[in-house]
């Protein structure tokens, strides 16, 4: 099993050219310093159809930081590059009516 550090991106941001851009260049820069850190994904929202009525997500971006474990996802936010990470999130664009969330799972492969 591995863990994951989920970071949810909610609303538009004031630029959204300039938001991905800075995140897939100067902020994962930063992440991929982050000890023990596998893989970052940022998981875009797609136009989708479901025939159930069920509450669609607003999410702008849903970005996935992949560890082996919980003791690596544990070093890596307590060490000093995350702090540089948190400062570099002040050069983002705003973002208007948004909330951003974080939550770390464990995966588990069903299939």
């Amino acid at each position: 099993m591995s863990v994951s550090y989920f970071i949810r991106y909610e609303g538009e941001p004031e630029d959204a050219e300039r938001f991905f851009s800075h995140y897939r260049t100067q902020h994962a820069a930063i992440m991929r310093q982050y000890p023990g850190i596998r893989a970052c994904k940022l998981h875009h929202p797609v136009p989708w159809n479901d025939p159930v009525n069920v509450n669609k997500d607003r999410v702008l971006v849903l970005a996935e930081l992949v560890f082996d474990d919980i003791d690596a996802l544990n070093g890596a936010l307590n060490a000093e590059i995350r702090m540089m990470s948190r400062e570099d999130f002040l050069n983002f664009p705003k973002i208007i009516d948004g909330k951003i969330s974080h939550l770390a799972v464990e995966t588990e492969t069903v299939f």
